[in-house]
């Protein structure tokens, strides 16, 4: 369709249902067995795609005659299409007036719920298979990734290769093995999975990061139990690992606080709350730039923390094979040293 179309908003959908849910109460107490309820027998429909957007030009223009001639069909067949709609919903959704037609409350819920759905189509569509679909890459990665190493060096890449388009989306938790958004994805700790490829891409070492207002009250490993300790929920390499590696033990009953991806628990420690387990690769930054300080010098030693997966029966295009070289390049020389202790440590 030629014309634009406008923002849909969530108050119309609401107005949609809404209008509905209150024709089936005063037509059919019981709800039962009627067609006049979207929330109840539409999801179990198939609605014929002609008709839909017949119905949406034909709102949008009001009138029939000028749908036909948009669509590229005849005034008899936009008019049969309508009319089939309206007794699937079981609600009439245009009045038809002698020189003009305008639509029914029903018509006027009904028409943002359209517009919305065509649109959502449209795009879809047009990410999946449109012109730009080649040149484009689709990268699946932990949010701790993103922000802290990907995002320093994307500059980079974007640089070299101002013509591929880089979509980027947030994984947290979890293995998912739908292909269908992403061409590769940035895992943690995940090495043994089938149908996939996983390179190793960043290894480093964990260790405690806090706050420098925090460090000074910290001299050696057990004075962290009087901390809260700041811990990523499903993580292989936590407080225990790390208090074993410092010559020291964790005890039950320590106060920790619990997160589900490693960037939140940086941003709690760079707002003093507690001590955080930072990983080499991804702090680095973070204690350049003074925001958080390391008060201690022994490291948890966590080789191939970070993986580069690729689905292994779905041939990478150029653009992403481009994107994955540069990744794994990267990856390599992530760590020009290891970050150190404080001074006074």
């Amino acid at each position: 369709m030629a014309d634009a179309v406008p923002h849909f908003e969530a108050k119309s959908w609401r107005s949609a249902c809404s209008f509905f849910s209150l024709r089936n109460a005063s037509g059919n107490p019981d709800g039962r067995n009627k067609q006049t309820t979207l929330g109840r027998a539409m999801p179990r429909r198939s609605l014929n795609l002609n008709w839909i957007r017949s119905f949406e030009a034909s709102a949008r223009l009001l009138s029939f005659t000028q749908a036909a001639q948009e669509l590229a069909l005849t005034q008899a067949a936009i008019s049969q299409h309508v009319r089939l709609l309206e007794q699937e919903l079981g609600e009439p959704l245009f009045l038809r007036l002698s020189k003009a037609v305008r639509l029914t409350d029903a018509g006027e819920a009904y028409l943002p719920v359209v517009r919305e759905s065509l649109e959502r189509l449209r795009a879809g569509t047009s990410d999946l298979f449109g012109a730009g679909r080649e040149g484009s890459v689709r990268l699946r990665a932990d949010p701790g990734f993103i922000d802290c190493w990907l995002a320093p060096r994307l500059q980079d890449f974007l640089g070299a290769y101002p013509d591929i388009l880089l979509q980027v989306s947030v994984a947290i938790g979890g293995i998912d093995n739908d292909w269908s958004t992403a061409d590769m994805e940035v895992r943690y700790e995940s090495t043994q999975m089938g149908g996939v490829d996983a390179t190793v891409l960043v290894g480093g070492t964990v260790f405690p990061v806090c706050h420098p207002s925090l460090s000074q009250a910290l001299r050696q490993p057990c004075d962290l139990l009087h901390q809260r300790l700041l811990h990523v929920t499903g993580h292989r390499h936590g407080w225990s690992e790390w208090f074993h590696v410092a010559g020291a033990v964790l005890p039950d009953g320590a106060r920790l606080l619990q997160a589900d991806s490693g960037v939140t628990t940086l941003v709690m420690a760079e707002q003093g709350i507690g001590v955080a387990l930072g990983h080499s690769a991804l702090v680095l930054p973070l204690l350049q730039q003074g925001r958080l300080v390391r008060p201690f010098m022994p490291g948890l030693a966590t080789p191939g923390m970070f993986h580069l997966i690729t689905p292994s029966d779905h041939p990478l295009k150029r653009q992403a094979r481009l994107f994955r070289n540069w990744l794994l390049a990267k990856g390599s020389h992530a760590l020009e040293g290891e970050p150190g202790a404080g001074p006074s440590h």
